[in-house]
């Protein structure tokens, strides 16, 4: 599994690419086999060309979504194979427009023939699947056609009234959400290890020797989660905070940490600590601003811990 598996939602850009360059490898081969020099990028100018008499950029650049000077790059290598030519318009001699050259229109039906085989088998492929790839793919096309990616990205991060955070304590119905929430925020940055899964799993272990799990709930959601595990004598590590990626940036980490630390006041904690990583700026910030101070990490149950923090109380 590579890197880019590991990051799921994060590399959705880099998987559809990847994706893209194995699917491109194979059809490029096909095209060879078939006496085609011919690439898949190719393909929808050429396609769009073909099924007109002649065209202009503009008319291209609305139709297939792509730039006037990324219609111009590639039209110049498809002319430079030779399978179309530009040329100028009668009623404007300084424009000109795009039509299939006798080569591009001699090697059409050769092309029509090998997209016809890859309409047969990308519905085999995609009708086998448990989520039709190309039915997912226009779902999400129409989405983004309603409302583009970076207004949503806006009206789920910008938040111009404060959060109302209340903080539940630990119920077994809330379990799954301890874990749920921990995994989603391990798995953006770093992988679960198996130390992360006895407590998530097993969240009644904390509980029974003398520690506390808490929630944060926001609008009736269960947006984040924090643990407080009994490591000593008066002494507890914080642990387990985890804040949904929909709701980070409204503080609720810091609401969870002030419930966390009154918490451990109330048992009669003297020292809390905790354990996290120095790429997790903003949450270091957190914990600095509550008064932790940097202390030598040790031994780790946790690959990904290279910072280690304690307050005493």
């Amino acid at each position: 599994m590579s890197i880019i598996d590991d990051l799921q939602e994060l590399a959705v850009g880099a998987r559809m690419k990847r994706l893209y360059d194995i699917f491109a490898e194979s059809v490029e081969q096909i095209y060879k086999d078939e006496g085609l020099t011919f690439e898949p990028k190719y393909f929808t100018l050429y396609y769009l060309i073909s099924r007109r008499e002649e065209i202009g950029i503009t008319e291209i650049s609305e139709e297939l979504a792509l730039t006037h000077p990324g219609v111009i790059h590639l039209a110049k290598e498809l002319e430079a194979l030779g399978y179309i030519e530009s040329v100028k318009l009668k009623a404007d001699s300084r424009k000109r427009n795009l039509r299939l050259s006798e080569k591009g229109k001699k090697s059409l039906v050769k092309f029509e023939n090998v997209w016809a085989k890859i309409i047969s088998l990308n519905k085999s492929l995609f009708g086998s699947q448990k989520h039709n790839l190309l039915l997912a793919l226009i779902e999400v096309e129409e989405q983004l056609a309603e409302k583009n990616y970076y207004q949503r990205f806006k009206e789920m991060f910008s938040y111009s009234e404060p959060t109302d955070v209340k903080i539940l304590d630990y119920k077994p119905e809330l379990a799954p959400y301890f874990k749920s929430l921990n995994v989603e925020w391990i798995n953006t940055y770093f992988t679960v290890e198996a130390h992360d899964l006895e407590q998530l799993d097993h969240p009644e272990h904390i509980l029974n020797n003398g520690g506390r799990i808490i929630f944060a709930e926001v609008d009736g959601d269960i947006a984040g989660t924090c643990a407080l595990i009994k490591t000593g004598y008066l002494e507890y590590e914080i642990a387990k905070m985890g804040v949904s990626p929909k709701y980070q940036g409204r503080k609720i980490g810091q609401a969870l940490m002030t419930s966390i630390v009154d918490i451990a006041r109330n048992l009669g904690a003297k020292r809390v600590w905790l354990g996290s990583n120095s790429k997790l700026a903003p949450a270091l910030a957190i914990y600095r601003k509550f008064g932790f101070k940097d202390i030598p990490v040790g031994d780790s149950p946790y690959k990904r811990a290279d910072v280690k923090m304690e307050m005493y109380l």
